[in-house]
């Protein structure tokens, strides 16, 4: 088995063929947004379906779902590639996503309960023992667990939908940013980052919407500012 095909069947799984275009949209999705895949990185369908374990058809149309939500780029030969990470892509997607998901939380703070509190509270300590361990895979599962705790608050589906395509495109480059930070800091300090998430609860109990949106927004510009600092 080639390199390319090895690196492929790490960052994702076989599926079983009862929902296998589902499944294989679905696996290759959280890849993306968990950073198994990393940023240039080529894909092929051949290599794809056979890390998949299925036929070609499967992977050929999640893959077209995945470039027209710009998560991937379609290349020549039938192969596709992770956007490489650029300035411009960069500051395109922290503009967007401070717009977007500012927004989202804001509509949270109106609907606050007890139960999206508690919600946010444990998927916050979670995020924080991730981080201090310097498990890259846990620690983004558990941040995207807390986002999105918090983005399902915001009762918009067409924003839900906005957001996962912008966490697609992102992913690959916040694992980066993640694991830079992991390698300069000592465990104790890794979980420094989930203070923006204790900061946005406790905006959120005390009904501070613009204290919600600025903690929201440090923390979604930490990695960029990282990123745009090592290059």
């Amino acid at each position: 088995m080639s390199d390319r095909a090895s690196a492929v069947r790490r960052a994702v799984a076989p599926v079983a063929r009862d929902t296998v275009q589902d499944r294989v949209y679905a696996e290759l999705g959280d890849a993306l947004i968990c950073g198994r895949l990393q940023p240039g990185q080529p894909l092929t369908i051949r290599d794809l379906a056979a890390a998949f374990d299925t036929s070609v058809m499967p992977v050929r149309e999640a893959l077209r779902r995945l470039i027209a939500e710009k998560a991937l780029e379609g290349q020549a030969q039938r192969s596709v590639r992770v956007p490489a990470m650029t300035p411009e892509r960069l500051a395109d997607l922290r503009r967007t996503r401070l717009l977007i998901e500012g927004h989202a939380a804001e509509l949270a703070a109106a609907h606050v309960t007890p139960a999206l509190l508690a919600a946010l509270t444990a998927a916050d300590a979670a995020y924080t023992t991730a981080a201090e361990t310097g498990d890259a895979d846990a620690e983004l599962l558990c941040n995207q667990r807390f986002h999105f705790t918090l983005y399902d608050a915001c009762g918009s589906p067409s924003l839900l939908a906005i957001i996962r395509s912008l966490w697609l495109q992102s992913g690959p480059y916040i694992r980066t940013a993640v694991e830079r930070h992991s390698d300069r800091h000592k465990p104790s300090q890794r979980g420094t980052r989930g203070s923006f998430h204790t900061k946005i609860v406790a905006a959120l109990r005390k009904g501070d919407v613009a204290a919600v949106r600025r903690a929201l927004e440090a923390d979604l510009s930490w990695a960029f500012d990282l990123l745009d600092s090592r290059g």
